[in-house]
């Protein structure tokens, strides 16, 4: 038994299968699917490439009918213009005047197109592109006359073609179905010379628009990227194409679309309005000069941006911009805030602007500022627009006590108010505190009179009294003394932050300045610096001799920050109204 041990033979995987794989011959193509193929390749291509693969090919690329369409665009880069050129001219002459397409980027010159013209009278599709200035008005209108079959035009980045060329063209190409005149929205030069008082004209923005309703009365598309026609010229296109089906506006910045244009709009199947996005546009894609970069921020970047500007300089100056600027400046989310601290703006209407800011709102406004021209009848507006307000601040205005009294009920949001300059009486603070039991910050700023200095707490009393839950409050250049000022803290247990600037009635002794320290976090004494004061600082001062002084004179003196109120009479006759004002 003791035989030899059997060896199990190992398991084998089988044979992996072998594919063998046969190699297509594409000389076995037929002509019509290798001529097919080769089309796709574009002029350039089968020039310099696709004829010198194989004799089949070199011969199908001598047949006319691939000559039909030639397509040469190019980025500019890769070949001389003259070389492009005769490139061109070597196509053209294979079509043997069986030519219906064709596009020219970078290099055509008015010979070129002429040459094109002239060896066939079937063109249906002619594309220049960013011929710059060597196509020029007077080459395409020499030439318009031999494109009696033409349908779709377009001309792109070709700056020396004008509205005169446009009405020839259309005037000569009755079948003319598709229009593209495509230009760049302003370069930065162009943006200085917009502000020379050579400016063109609103007419002259609008020839383009004229000349083809005039003459293009059969288009169907339409696109006009980075036109400055007006609401009118694009009126007067659509008065007269009436068979457009596409319309692309994108870059057209002086457009308004006001009145009916909006409504009339409605009925193009595709529609592309001025700050619509330029994503995929084809052409100048590579210019870091152009206007239309600001216009592909995201609604909310560019909204956060204008925000800042304040609300003067978005009425007269960002919604003019663009179409884009101008809708969302329309927003009435832009108007929850309005700033109208005014600087050098005397010359505009404020409060009619102001006014027209507060419809914008739609009754969200929630923080407004007014800075000079405030009136009892435009708080009035305010407060009866929004109950939502929560931030108000009034600078030097003429609004009364009693025209703040009345609207102090309607300010239950209230949460942040500034009144500087703006003599009130004490009842007025008292009113206001007890109207707004959110008020947190409050700023009560007078001016220093140096010939009126007596003590007058009525005010520290006030805000005492009624504003309790204050965790912010700025009493500059008031005539409050220690009592005052103990009355506040005593009244005002949350309070964080206490300006007491030029308040120079006020004797900080040791026990007073400990209470301050332990209770304030953040505190401004009398003597602090004011060089971050918002207003004017100056301390008040009268002439000492006892004149009637003239309208002029006061009015040198306000200038000097000498300003005191003051409606003409004698010094003496006013001691009651200072010490009121105090």
């Amino acid at each position: 038994m003791g035989g030899k041990k059997k060896h199990k033979q190992p398991i084998r995987p089988p044979p992996k299968s072998v594919w063998v794989v046969k190699r297509r011959n594409w000389l076995e193509i037929p002509d019509d699917v290798t001529a097919a193929i080769l089309t796709r390749v574009g002029a350039i291509g089968l020039l310099e490439s696709a004829q010198m693969v194989c004799t089949k090919w070199h011969k199908i690329c001598k047949d006319p009918l691939m000559w039909r369409r030639i397509d040469m665009r190019n980025d500019g880069r890769h070949h001389e213009m003259d070389e492009l050129a005769s490139m061109c001219r070597h196509a053209v002459d294979r079509s043997a005047g069986e030519l219906v397409d064709i596009t020219v980027e970078h290099f055509g010159t008015d010979d070129l197109l002429k040459y094109i013209t002239d060896s066939s009278s079937s063109i249906r599709h002619l594309r220049l592109l960013s011929c710059e200035y060597d196509i020029t008005t007077q080459g395409l209108v020499k030439v318009a006359s031999k494109l009696p079959l033409l349908e779709e035009l377009e001309i792109t980045l070709c700056f020396n073609i004008s509205h005169e060329a446009v009405n020839v063209v259309g005037r000569s190409c009755p079948l003319l179905k598709s229009f593209k005149l495509n230009k760049e929205w302003c370069t930065i030069a162009e943006m200085e010379d917009w502000y020379d008082d050579d400016t063109p004209s609103q007419v002259e923005d609008d020839l383009d628009a004229l000349a083809i309703a005039r003459s293009m009365r059969g288009l169907h598309h339409l696109q006009l990227y980075g036109n400055k026609l007006t609401d009118d010229g694009l009126r007067k296109i659509l008065d007269c194409c009436a068979h457009l089906e596409s319309l692309d506006l994108r870059l057209c910045f002086s457009l308004n679309m006001g009145g009916d244009l909006g409504v009339r709009l409605e009925k193009i199947k595709e529609l592309w309005l001025p700050h619509d996005s330029t994503k995929g546009k084809g052409f100048a894609a590579e210019s870091d000069h152009f206007c239309f970069k600001w216009t592909e921020l995201p609604d909310n970047v560019t909204l956060s941006i204008l925000s800042r500007l304040g609300t003067i300089d978005i009425l007269e100056n960002a919604q003019k911009v663009c179409m884009k600027w101008r809708q969302i400046c329309k927003d009435p989310i832009m108007w929850h805030t309005i700033d109208m601290r005014n600087r050098g703006y005397e010359c505009y209407d404020l409060v009619k602007m102001c006014c027209y800011a507060i419809d914008r709102s739609c009754g969200n406004l929630v923080d407004i500022s007014i800075d000079h021209f405030g009136t009892n009848r435009l708080l009035k507006y305010i407060t009866d627009s929004s109950s939502e307000i929560k931030c108000l601040r009034l600078v030097r205005s003429n609004i009364t006590s009693e025209g703040l009294s009345a609207v102090s009920s309607r300010l239950p949001l209230l949460e942040e108010l500034e009144l500087s300059r703006c003599p009130l009486s004490p009842e007025t603070l008292e009113v206001i505190g007890a109207s707004c039991p959110l008020l947190k910050s409050l700023k009560y700023n007078c001016w220093w009179y140096s010939f009126a200095s007596q003590v007058w707490n009525a005010h520290a009393l006030a805000i005492a009294g009624t504003t309790h839950n204050l965790r912010h409050l700025q009493i500059f250049a008031n005539k409050l003394d220690n009592d005052g000022l103990q009355a506040i803290l005593d009244g005002c247990p949350l309070l964080e932050s206490l300006d007491l600037r030029q308040c120079y009635n006020l004797n900080l002794e040791e026990d007073m300045q400990k209470r301050l320290a332990e209770r304030i976090k953040f505190l401004r004494l009398p003597h602090d610096s004011t060089d971050d004061y918002e207003c004017d600082a100056s301390i008040m001062h009268l002439p000492t001799n006892d004149e009637v002084l003239d309208y002029d004179q006061l009015s040198a003196m306000e200038d000097e920050g000498q300003f005191f109120p003051w409606n003409g009479g004698h010094v003496h006759e006013f001691d009651a109204f200072f010490q009121f004002m105090a």
